[in-house]
């Protein structure tokens, strides 16, 4: 009698299994490439969670120890390698010149975490406030000038050096620039070979478990670094509902941040463990959640509105960040930076219909 009900249990058990399983393969599928950072994060917690499927999509998730250029890359070698990513806008600028692709919403701003940082020794630190309007930057012309810096060229890291040297009228062309990124920059600053490192998190921790000290955040040199969902275009034209309840789901974890941000510590843990080989302190999980800013979706909708002829004010924030990525282009005189100023346009599309859509999905969800 008991091994009869525990074949009926057993087989009731397989049944949902089964179901759950063909459920899952009938949604749609969309490809989602992510960088291990906050905003990966987020989208992996939002997976583990099934708010995927809870919305109805199935999201065939990749996570990269690298960076935006790196993903914009294996995107144009290979068009069918993602059809979402999320990356700043500088890869974002570069690589809508030789593809077309959209921006369809924002995931999170980077400005608190990305970071210039020195050796605690450097001379760069023995001066703060050269520039009175910026009272707790680091440096001076005298301290600055003719230093090495380590960035990974066409990303925030760069866009940040640029406005960093602006605040002592000074531009590329009074420093060198050498083309490291992330823990090959760290080994470098730690060897003695450069001078600065540019980083962003999670690289950002493990600079400072070295003694690395920061000089500068893109935050205090105004260099905004938000980073953008954006959508290959010849995958949008049959796959816009998909498109929209992707970022449902990513939203449902935005949610969940704005709700309880030390919260998602354990899982963010979790998530850097999988993906990286360091070990990273409960501690600095939950102050890098904090530092993080997320967008709700009202916000974004706000900032994605055009008023008659006018731009949006991502449009703004695209154009004025091309500008900065021609002055990138105009000072380096590394065979990296080859591209002209005629070049480099604006991201060409740039929509909300989608937020739209996750709005109305999201409402559904809820009644």
């Amino acid at each position: 009698m008991v091994s009869c009900l525990l074949r009926i249990v057993f087989g009731v058990i397989l049944l949902f299994f089964s179901t759950m399983q063909v459920m899952a393969f009938d949604l749609p599928r969309i490809k989602v490439t992510m960088l291990m950072e906050h905003e990966g994060f987020l989208m992996w917690y939002a997976v583990k969670q099934g708010y995927d499927k809870k919305v109805g999509v199935n999201i065939d998730l990749t996570i990269l120890d690298t960076n935006g250029i790196d993903i914009m890359n294996r995107h144009r070698q290979d068009p069918k390698s993602w059809d979402v990513t999320c990356v700043t806008s500088i890869p974002l600028i570069v690589g809508s010149n030789q593809m077309p692709l959209e921006i369809v919403g924002i995931a999170n701003d980077e400005s608190n975490t990305t970071g210039i940082y020195v050796q605690p020794d450097s001379d760069i630190l023995k001066e703060k406030g050269w520039n009175e309007d910026y009272p707790e930057i680091y440096g001076s012309p005298e301290t600055i000038k003719g230093k090495t810096f380590a960035i990974k060229t066409l990303t925030s890291g760069a866009f940040m050096l640029v406005k960093y040297l602006e605040i002592f009228d000074m531009d590329f062309s009074d420093v060198k620039v050498v083309d490291l990124a992330g823990k090959d920059a760290i080994l470098a600053l730690e060897n003695g070979k450069v001078d600065g490192i540019a980083l962003w998190s999670p690289d950002t921790y493990l600079a400072e478990r070295k003694g690395m000290k920061q000089v500068a955040t893109a935050d205090d040199v105004e260099a905004e670094i938000p980073l953008m969902f954006m959508v290959d275009k010849e995958y949008t034209e049959d796959h816009e509902d998909v498109i929209a309840k992707m970022l449902a789901a990513y939203l449902l974890a935005v949610e969940k941040q704005i709700e309880n941000p030390r919260s998602l510590t354990k899982d963010y843990q979790k998530f850097l463990r999988q993906y990286s080989t360091y070990e990273f302190s409960k501690e600095f999980c939950e102050y890098d959640i904090l530092r993080h800013s997320v967008i709700p979706l009202e916000t974004q909708l706000k900032l994605f509105e055009k008023k008659g002829a006018g731009k949006s004010s991502i449009q703004k924030l695209e154009t004025n960040i091309a500008s900065s990525l021609m002055l990138i282009l105009y000072d380096s005189h590394t065979n990296d930076f080859t591209m002209t100023s005629r070049q480099v346009k604006n991201p060409r599309f740039i929509t909300d219909k989608y937020l739209k859509q996750a709005r109305r999905i999201l409402s559904n969800l809820k009644k």
